[in-house]
């Protein structure tokens, strides 16, 4: 696939496609956003809008993604305008183009994408685990107890469920279509939502509004247990479709 190099200059085919990938993102946005409500934490937002740009940064490269990111996240500003402008969410967008397009621009292929996967979860997971302990939530006196109650099993179990799901099927993937390189797109995504999701719209967040990191903290990393697979999927399944055409 001859995406993974950035064009010499902007052609008006770059344009158009990175205008595409804004329209997608616009789309997605206004459209396909749900916020599931859980106990004990805030809201858990469903949104696909950064998938466009994440793929604007693989297939355009580095400097065209950042530009797409940026230019979606202020066209969504005036469309639809959800609190004040706050040019930090405008770096985020932008770092979700830039950052897929350095990876599959600079980052060599004979590198262990499984074990980069591997340690990342496997953080993540410690990470989520370790904020409930931390706000009291979760406690381990009795048992393993939530809020003061048994913590039900079956949260459990679909936990680890998750973990083995988000490490085997990128492999068995990627042993099926060698030139679809999973584990690759996994690593890409997970780094991509660790910087802009987990820490920087966390912390943009206590800017703005003064929100309590550690607040926001655990439903940003649960979204995303649930997100990086699902945004992994669907760019493969994009990819592929459009594998020899870009």
């Amino acid at each position: 696939m001859s995406s993974n190099s950035e064009p010499k200059k902007f052609t008006s085919l770059t344009i158009v496609r990175a205008g595409l990938f804004i329209s997608m993102s616009l789309v997605l946005k206004v459209i396909f956003e749900v916020y599931i409500p859980l106990g004990g934490i805030p809201a858990l937002r469903i949104n696909f809008s950064s998938v466009p740009l994440l793929l604007s940064g693989i297939l355009l490269g580095p400097f065209a993604g950042f530009l797409t990111g940026a230019a979606a996240d202020i066209i969504n500003f005036i469309a639809k305008p959800g609190g004040p402008f706050f040019p930090g969410f405008t770096l985020v967008s932008g770092l979700t183009g830039f950052i897929p397009g350095i990876i599959y621009k600079y980052v060599k292929k004979d590198i262990n994408y499984n074990l980069l996967n591997t340690i990342f979860i496997s953080l993540l997971s410690v990470g989520f685990v370790l904020v409930f302990i931390y706000k009291g939530l979760l406690t381990f006196d009795k048992g393993i107890l939530y809020g003061g109650e048994p913590l039900n099993p079956i949260y459990i179990i679909g936990f680890f469920l998750l973990v083995c799901i988000y490490l085997i099927l990128p492999i068995k993937v990627t042993s099926t279509d060698k030139d679809l390189n999973m584990n690759k797109i996994v690593f890409t995504v997970s780094i991509t939502q660790l910087i802009t999701s987990i820490i920087l719209n966390t912390y943009f967040l206590y800017i703005l509004y003064g929100i309590g990191i550690m607040v926001t903290l655990p439903a940003r990393i649960l979204t995303n247990f649930f997100m990086i697979p699902l945004y992994s999927f669907i760019i493969a399944a994009i990819l592929n479709a459009v594998k020899g055409r870009i």
